[in-house]
């Protein structure tokens, strides 16, 4: 009889772990698949004249679309990573980042600023959001099929680079600069990553300043 049940519980436990896995598949195509539904949906970028940046269209972490025109009348902060970020820099950025726009932009109308994962296949839109949310509601989390985001690194002069991590398998590198544009969608300068939040602070203030 208990040799019984413990078969019936392993094959309980085997179709659990078919139904999970299946789910795990299901939400990875779904996320995928709307990624690949924004390619199809028009032009991917254009630089609208600027040197670097420009426009485009990306998904939102919640698997809608958004466009550089979403952020049309405010300063636009554009960045590139992954939640699985090389030597976490991309944690690091983000958190010195959030500091700053609190001093800079307290009510958070002036300045919008979007972290683009580079890892499409595991930065799904409920992970996007639960990362996002770390750092408040000042940060922006977006991607994109490769194709899309080979087109939008491209125009904002953003390398994708991939090493080996022990970790994790592999992990991505921060964006070195921070792209920023101003209210009407141009180029209007960048502020490095690697800065700590007091250098953000006045490097923003600065550029806010100037234009």
């Amino acid at each position: 009889m208990a040799g019984g049940k413990l078969a019936t519980g392993r094959r309980y436990d085997r179709k659990m772990l078919t139904v999970l896995a299946a789910s795990a598949l299901l939400a990875v195509g779904v996320g995928y698949g709307a990624y690949r539904l924004s390619d199809s949906m028009g032009p991917l970028v254009d630089s609208q004249g600027n040197e670097v940046g420009g426009a485009f269209r990306l998904m939102d972490s919640s698997d809608g679309t958004m466009t550089a025109n979403d952020f049309h009348g405010r300063w636009m902060l554009m960045m590139f990573g992954a939640i699985h970020c090389a030597e976490n820099a991309c944690t690091k950025t983000l958190t010195n980042l959030t500091g700053a726009l609190k001093q800079v932009d307290p009510d958070g109308k002036h300045v919008a600023a979007l972290f683009i994962s580079l890892d499409p296949q595991r930065d799904l839109s409920e992970q996007l959001r639960r990362y996002a949310t770390q750092f408040g509601s000042r940060i922006v989390a977006g991607t994109g099929s490769p194709a899309t985001l080979a087109a939008v690194t491209k125009e904002y002069h953003a390398p994708i680079e991939k090493q080996p991590d022990p970790e994790w398998g592999y992990a991505y590198v921060m964006s070195p600069r921070i792209v920023v544009m101003d209210p009407n969608g141009r180029y209007a300068g960048t502020i490095e990553s690697s800065a700590n939040e007091g250098e953000m602070k006045q490097r923003l203030g600065a550029l806010l300043e100037k234009h």
